[in-house]
């Protein structure tokens, strides 16, 4: 694919936004056509910037309409749930992510319970709660000290999860993705009330 001039893209997005008529585009089915129809007749992008865009716009429906439970449902060729994602199932993931439960732990039971709670309710493929081994980091630099915590740069070996695989029944990984890692400190004293707060404002 060629280059894709993001800012490009997203100035289309913003301008598809603009001239959304909530009168007339009423509901998220109708918003998400307009928007896409809007994008496809945009000549300031490219054949592939088009592509591209409204892949983004399609993985964003698909996230608002679980938000919102709101949409057309679909049923799932291989759990047989009921979904509202298109490019995913938002059942498959969140069945994935359980049954990798006993393959992970912080150590923790309370980060543990954290991260579960926040991967049992997963909206998209891009957007999961993990626990992050040390040993799946690289190349941890120190960048800079901030508030209460040092502030680091690395490299997660697997990277993060990023669409769900159709044929594999598995979420697919980027490889070699760049961080941000922060060391906070006492630690040690947080209890299960600073988990919470920190569940809550996710």
């Amino acid at each position: 694919m060629a280059t894709i001039r993001h800012e490009i893209v997203f100035a289309a997005f913003h301008r598809a936004n603009a001239l959304v008529d909530p009168n007339i585009q009423n509901n998220l089915e109708k918003r998400h056509v307009f928007r896409i129809q809007t994008v496809l007749a945009d000549k300031s992008l490219t054949k592939d910037e088009k592509s591209y865009a409204v892949k983004e716009l399609n993985k964003n429906f698909d996230s608002l309409k679980i938000i919102y439970n709101e949409g057309t449902k679909r049923i799932c060729e291989n759990c047989h749930d009921e979904c509202l994602a298109t490019l995913y199932c938002e059942h498959c993931i969140r069945n994935y992510l359980k049954e990798n439960f006993s393959n992970w732990t912080s150590g923790n039971n309370d980060i543990d319970n954290l991260i579960q709670q926040c991967q049992i309710k997963a909206l998209k493929p891009d957007m999961i709660v993990e626990w992050i081994p040390y040993n799946k980091l690289q190349d941890i630099k120190y960048l800079t000290k901030g508030g209460c915590s040092e502030i680091y740069t690395a490299v997660w070996i697997d990277g993060s999860y990023f669409e769900w695989d159709f044929k594999k029944k598995q979420l697919k990984r980027f490889e070699w993705q760049e961080v941000i890692l922060k060391r906070l400190e006492n630690v040690e004293s947080a209890n299960k009330s600073w988990f919470e707060e920190v569940y809550t404002s996710n």
